[in-house]
């Protein structure tokens, strides 16, 4: 990655999108070839703002316990009874197993399809 100036404004649509998925301005900035710090002044400069991902949709919050087990995570949680687990979640998992990706911040744990 380097520190060069790179004109962001024609990713614009691209960064938009990128943000609205999730991705840490670390990862746009890898892409564009750029800084994370530019990114980030760059979304700021043009009201591109990041959105709570655990609330974009439907909400349904559950209880949890986190272990560890065989060096593999483990969620124990009566989500499965959620309706938008059933409506959501369960078909999807059904046709595209693999398809998910678990996202760890320092306050969060949490699932995206990847799309």
């Amino acid at each position: 990655m380097g520190n060069r100036r790179v004109a962001l404004k024609p990713h614009a649509i691209k960064i938009r999108h990128w943000v609205d998925e999730g991705r840490g301005d670390d990862w746009i900035a890898q892409e564009l070839n750029t800084t994370p710090s530019s990114v980030q002044s760059f979304r700021s400069r043009n009201s591109i703002y990041r959105r709570d991902p655990v609330r974009r949709g439907r909400l349904s919050e559950h209880p949890v316990v986190l272990d560890e087990n065989d060096g593999r995570i483990v969620l124990l949680t009566d989500a499965l009874n959620s309706e938008v687990f059933a409506n959501e979640w369960r078909g999807y998992l059904r046709r595209n197993p693999q398809d998910l990706q678990i996202v760890i911040t320092q306050d969060r744990i949490y699932l995206e399809k990847v799309h």
